[in-house]
């Protein structure tokens, strides 16, 4: 794939992902004080009426979810002769996915255990994988489309919500959150650079 010129937009994704990766390790080494303070506000109690839906919304950033949905958008744009577009989404979201996992294992950061979790998770916790694949799903997926940048912002919404729902169950601290959105902008940022040009 031959490479683009940086572009604005590519520069504010990078940027932008870039603080908030930043973001995320600071407070999570430095403050980790205001870490646990942001987790307890926000965790639910498990009577809580909404417990269960959220439990059940955070689902939808996974990868049992995600995954596969992924991989049917990229049978369609095949199927459509978008071959590059279905190659760029594997490779962004794929490679994004499996050095998520790498950080993880090489961080070993262990989930909260100042709450009691609604979810069992058995995985390490630096970054939060929902929160970056959701966003990296959601903003490959926004750079694919006719109106880029409604779609971004969707993208944006819906993997703001995933990690809030993280922290609401209480299987993430905020910095894991923080780090994750911030690394799915910035692959995605990178990845836009080797997006095929329209002809």
């Amino acid at each position: 794939m031959m490479k683009r010129p940086f572009t604005i937009e590519s520069l504010v994704l990078i940027a932008s992902g870039a603080v908030l990766l930043i973001g995320g390790i600071l407070l999570w080494q430095f403050y980790p004080r205001l870490d646990r303070l942001i987790l307890v506000g926000v965790a639910l109690d498990p009577s809580q009426y909404w417990a269960a839906r959220v439990a059940w919304f955070t689902a939808l950033g996974g990868f049992a979810v995600l995954g596969p949905a992924m991989l049917a958008v990229a049978g369609w744009l095949s199927w459509r002769r978008r071959f590059g577009d279905a190659l760029w989404l594997f490779l962004t979201i794929a490679s994004g996915r499996l050095l998520v996992e790498g950080v993880k294992f090489l961080m070993e950061r262990p989930r909260p255990a100042i709450i009691d979790s609604l979810e069992i998770v058995k995985t390490y916790s630096f970054p939060s994988s929902h929160s970056a694949g959701t966003m990296l799903s959601g903003m490959a997926l926004a750079l694919l489309a006719p109106r880029q940048r409604p779609a971004m912002l969707l993208a944006a919404g819906a993997a703001m919500a995933i990690g809030w729902s993280r922290m609401a169950l209480g299987v993430h601290w905020p910095s894991d959150v923080l780090a994750g959105l911030g690394f799915g902008l910035l692959w995605t940022g990178g990845a836009w650079l080797f997006l095929p040009s329209r002809v």
